[in-house]
């Protein structure tokens, strides 16, 4: 009988040291990954030439808006040097912001399109503690089509890019209705924050994700105000006809390539895709270089009319 007992005691003490750990290990996750003051310390570098570019570019304004939750979110806006009523719309990666975005910026400028910059909730000039990791930015992103809307005429004609999790950003509102959006196009986009989490957990730290990553969820859903399991490319997209372009670099260790071809295959409307050979994340325009610019452009122009 004693025995029986000692076991009893010893297991729910097992269970306690396992259910706190899990705790402690979830907290830690998620505020390395999810709150600003984890990823604030995770520095871009210095700007890069075209990052000065976009910051010296004297008609640049900045647009604002509110967001559902009361956060005050910004955006630089650079309109085209001819008027057009094409607007390209670019969405920063995790741990970025607009300010870095000055390449994919001056691409679209160049070839004579107005461009709007966000920077997504808890980044750059914006408000915010959480990152939205896409999910919880797809409203805001939503908003920005609407202001564009809005300022630049009911003949708008609007492009959405974007990159890592800007990219997911993008795929996550085209599960929404959007009017005057022609196309999108998508650099190295995950399919789901979960699965991105889970793949880094393991790729980073060497952990298994359960039951870390569900734990984290619910300090996201506490915190953050959203279920990230709930983020799938593979149920908005199957909601929109809008064309979509894929690119991924093939080398890409920080979102798996096979994300592209996921996302490829649960597009329903017209589509391209594109894996550029040798590119790690985030990496094919400079990898790709000239036939980048080319091959993104002849898909904006080919739906902007």
């Amino acid at each position: 009988m004693r025995l029986k007992k000692f076991l009893k005691v010893f297991l729910l003490v097992v269970i306690g040291v396992v259910l706190v750990a899990d705790v402690a290990a979830g907290g830690y996750m998620f505020n390395y990954a999810f709150s600003k003051d984890g990823y604030s310390s995770k520095s871009q570098g210095p700007l890069k030439k075209d990052d000065h570019w976009l910051l010296d570019q004297k008609k640049q304004t900045i647009w604002e808006q509110t967001s559902k939750d009361d956060l005050k979110l910004k955006a630089r806006y650079l309109p085209a040097t001819k008027k057009t009523a094409k607007t390209v719309i670019v969405v920063h990666g995790y741990g970025s912001a607009s300010k870095y975005m000055g390449s994919y910026v001056k691409m679209f400028h160049q070839a004579g399109y107005n461009v709007l910059a966000p920077d997504n909730r808890s980044f750059g000039m914006s408000q915010g503690k959480y990152a939205g990791y896409g999910w919880k930015d797809r409203d805001d992103l939503a908003n920005w089509v609407k202001l564009v809307n809005k300022n630049n005429g009911k003949n708008s004609q609007i492009g959405l890019f974007g990159v890592s999790m800007g990219a997911a950003t993008v795929m996550y509102t085209l599960g929404k209705k959007l009017d005057n959006v022609k196309f999108a196009i998508e650099d190295c986009g995950y399919s789901t924050i979960s699965g991105e989490l889970d793949y880094q957990l393991k790729d980073m730290f060497g952990l298994p994700s359960f039951p870390i990553v569900p734990t984290a969820s619910l300090y996201a859903d506490a915190l953050a105000g959203y279920n990230f399991y709930q983020a799938s490319t593979k149920e908005t997209l199957k909601n929109s006809k809008v064309p979509l372009y894929v690119i991924h670099g093939s080398k890409d260790n920080f979102v798996p390539t096979k994300n592209a071809y996921k996302n490829y295959d649960y597009a329903k409307g017209p589509k391209k895709l594109w894996i550029v050979k040798g590119a790690g994340h985030a990496q094919s325009k400079r990898v790709a270089g000239q036939k980048y610019t080319d091959n993104t452009l002849k898909f904006a122009k080919r739906y902007f009319r």
